[in-house]
């Protein structure tokens, strides 16, 4: 299972490599431009990212701190997980939580900084995953805000779509600011 799960996460961060190399060839207004007074530039998508991927961690750090009794993950969560990754496929926009939304966005951010804090924030969660008493891994330890209790595994699944989805939404926002 820990197996399974630092595989997960060595393709997230496959994934985040070749997207980090590809904005490397713009500039820093390019990535800071929004294309729309409404929507993010490239950066503030990495910012959401980023954070929701951190405090997802925390979360999860701080509810197996209490050593809870948590149900066993099944076919309920693998359900959620799908509806999760299907959710992203559709063309529905839902507001972000509070605390990764515009209001908690920086408005301009450094290509390089956005880069170490992603780096470190990935050192974090394979050291978590790495951490996590056996007993917890094929239980619903995660609570996503709109899907509910998820495993772990089900967690790095909504990372994975979370950030197909939103690699796409920062292609859109470096076309605009290239033209």
């Amino acid at each position: 299972m820990r197996a399974a799960l630092q595989q997960q996460l060595q393709e997230l961060d496959g994934q985040l490599d070749t997207l980090f190399e590809d904005l490397s060839q713009y500039s820093h207004e390019q990535l800071n431009q929004q294309p729309t007074p409404d929507s993010w530039c490239a950066t503030q998508v990495l910012n959401h990212l980023l954070l929701s991927e951190k405090y997802s961690r925390q979360y999860c750090q701080k509810k197996l701190s209490f050593e809870p009794d948590l149900d066993k993950a099944g076919m309920a969560d693998r359900f959620r997980t799908f509806l999760v990754s299907f959710y992203f496929k559709l063309p529905m926009k839902v507001e972000a939580p509070k605390n990764i939304n515009t209001d908690a966005l920086p408005r301009e951010s450094q290509l390089d900084d956005l880069k170490q804090q992603y780096r470190e924030q990935r050192e974090e969660l394979a050291g978590f995953l790495l951490n996590v008493d056996q007993q917890y891994l094929d239980k619903a330890v995660y609570k996503h805000p709109f899907a509910g209790r998820l495993s772990i595994s089900g967690m790095l699944h909504f990372f994975d779509a979370h950030f197909a989805h939103h690699r796409k939404q920062i292609y859109r926002a470096l076309k605009v600011a290239s033209s």
